[in-house]
């Protein structure tokens, strides 16, 4: 049966970019070029379809520090990278075969949580969905307007209306789990919110974004 005869389908989106690796480096105009390739086979290989139905969550509105939906994903991923397992909110713990685990902690930074709130809110706000923002910055650009000059690694997301979902969603995408997975990254930042809160006319329900730094 084809999907689109699904009346809950949901069509979900996600990109993956690692700017301080090989592929993707920092030089912002080599960046444009080669990560706009890379975005392109990624946007074909991870754009996914699943039923689902959408729940109304409370994110996180300030920016500097986490709330609601983007401090339970923090939670989700802190657990993940330290013993590839996390607990839902059932008590039921999940555990994950052959994931990476880091000996360090995995911080959470205001810089880091202003640059990826900013960018989930202008992805609503000027209904977009790309690392690229509507003003041509890039995540690294954004960063460093928050006063950090650093390399980074981004994910975004579309259409996830849970923490869980959307982590799993990154998870089985290998460009977005390398991101999750890299612990040379001590610190990360999370963005999320909802289109009803600020344009009401955006292709998805809800957005989010994840900033990945090494700050030492």
């Amino acid at each position: 049966m084809h999907r689109n005869k699904f009346i809950l389908l949901f069509v979900l989106l996600f990109q993956a970019c690692i700017q301080n690796f090989p592929q993707c480096p920092m030089d912002t105009l080599t960046l444009k070029k080669e990560c706009s390739e890379t975005l392109k086979q990624s946007e074909k290989e991870s754009m996914i379809q699943l039923l689902g139905a959408a729940a109304l969550v409370s994110g996180n509105s300030s920016g500097s520090t986490l709330s609601g939906q983007a401090l339970e994903f923090y939670n989700i991923l802190v657990q993940y990278r330290s013993n590839g397992t996390y607990t839902l909110t059932s008590g039921t713990v999940r555990s994950f075969l052959n994931a990476s685990k880091c000996s360090g902690t995995t911080s959470n930074h205001s810089a880091l949580n202003r640059a990826a709130q900013k960018h989930t809110e202008n992805m609503i706000r000027y209904n977009f969905f790309s690392h690229t923002g509507q003003d041509g910055s890039t995540p690294t650009d954004r960063v460093k307007a928050e006063g950090l000059n650093v390399g980074t690694g981004e994910n975004i997301a579309a259409g996830y209306s849970s923490a869980e979902a959307v982590f799993d969603g990154w998870w089985n995408s290998s460009g977005h789990r390398k991101n999750m997975e890299t612990c040379t990254y001590t610190h990360v930042g999370i963005g999320y919110a909802e289109k009803s809160s600020i344009n009401a006319s955006a292709s998805y329900n809800q957005y989010w974004t994840n900033v990945f730094a090494t700050i030492k």
